[in-house]
């Protein structure tokens, strides 16, 4: 708050939500004070190209023209000038690490911002050694675009504000984002097209809807967070309120869908209107049985994908049984379905737990976050959600 004048009320910012289907556009309006809600004004989606044969750098390419289109669009709209630009990333577009950092000596010490700051630069350098190894052949150096402390231990113990305490141990949870720095670049010169010399700053989807969640639910305290997007499907494991671990794997809606064409020999178009008959129940019984054992296939596919991911983490870490869940509204349904079906189990869960799924589909945050004209973009809202309680920090 020290940074803005007291005569300040609200700061309009422009969030793009760049995703592996899509990327959406919104201009919100965010109080300053802490006592009203912030307010998207303007908002805009752009569908990324789909194509049958994946390259990277068309996909990039594909990505960019999405972004420049939203934010002509959101430009046209004349909500108003904005004073800066939140670009919040989804996979493959940024790598997200969980860090526990840790001290411990003989001798009391204080805890300052300068030792958390000392430990958090040569974390930061391992991990960015780290991702230009395993991450060799792409041509680009990487760039931390977040870093964000979620709990801070004195002595074994939580401390809320643990600066100025002594101890002679700490230890510092903490997310720490990175993404190649040619994509960041391309992102602020197709931005620049449209929004002139604004300043643009990034953010993981991961982390906002780890912020929007956390500030909704009291409760429970250790969750899933499942966002299925175009071309990958975003896992965040949360315990006791902590982001334990972000993981990752390739199999989102455009895989569905081409699964789809794919078995059944048809045109992607065909392959979403016959599914939406499936999902609405508007389907003949004879084309019924025909389509139920190639959603069979896909569930399975998907399912393995997702129990292959989640059987990287430690054995130590058990999976929580409530899933907050964001997916596009047209496989939300179905993906809902997938994950109460009693087929979907796996070893680090008890065979007695039952997914507890929780849709995160916008109408939930309109205590948290309003949209003139009512029209809920959840990804939009969460993000918004997210920036604001940044700024107001």
């Amino acid at each position: 708050m020290g940074l803005f004048s007291s005569s300040k009320k609200e700061k309009l910012i422009a969030i793009f939500d760049i995703g592996s289907g899509s990327v959406g556009g919104a201009l919100t309006r965010i109080p300053l004070n802490g006592e009203s809600l912030p307010t998207i004004v303007g908002s805009v989606r752009t569908d990324i190209k789909s194509r049958k044969d994946f390259d990277f750098n068309t996909f990039m390419n594909d990505m960019l023209s999405a972004l420049g289109e939203s934010a002509t669009s959101l430009y046209n709209q004349k909500a108003g000038e904005p004073e800066e630009i939140v670009c919040v990333l989804a996979s493959p577009w940024y790598l997200s690490e969980t860090r526990v950092l840790m001290l411990s000596k003989e001798k009391p010490f204080i805890f300052t911002k300068r030792i958390a700051s000392e430990i958090i630069e040569k974390e930061i350098s391992s991990l960015t050694e780290l991702y230009k190894n395993k991450y060799s052949d792409l041509d680009s150096i990487p760039e931390i675009i977040e870093q964000h402390t979620m709990s801070v231990s004195l002595n074994g113990y939580p401390v809320i504000d643990p600066v100025g305490k002594k101890c002679t141990s700490f230890e510092m949870n903490m997310v720490i984002s990175l993404s190649p720095k040619l994509c960041m670049n391309k992102i602020r010169e197709t931005l620049s097209k449209t929004f002139h010399d604004k300043k643009v700053t990034f953010s993981s989807f991961t982390l906002a809807t780890y912020l929007a969640v956390r500030d909704k639910y009291i409760s429970p305290d250790s969750y899933l967070l499942l966002d299925i997007s175009g071309e990958i499907t975003d896992v965040g494991i949360v315990t006791k309120g902590i982001l334990e671990s972000v993981l990752s794997f390739p199999f989102g809606k455009k895989t569905f869908f081409n699964h789809m064409c794919t078995n059944l020999d048809i045109e992607i178009r065909d392959a979403k209107e016959l599914f939406k008959l499936y999902n609405d129940d508007n389907i003949s019984l004879e084309l019924k049985k025909k389509v139920i054992p190639f959603l069979d296939s896909i569930e399975n596919s998907w399912k393995e994908s997702f129990n292959q991911c989640i059987n990287t983490l430690p054995r130590t870490l058990m999976l929580p049984n409530t899933i907050f869940l964001t997916a596009d509204n047209d496989i939300t349904k179905w993906f809902t379905s997938v994950l109460h079906n009693d087929k979907n189990t796996e070893s680090k869960v008890p065979s007695s737990y039952k997914y507890n799924v929780i849709t995160l589909n916008g109408s939930e945050f309109f205590n948290m976050c309003a949209v003139k004209g009512g029209e809920c973009d959840p990804f939009l809202m969460i993000e918004s959600i997210a920036i604001a309680r940044k700024i107001l920090k």
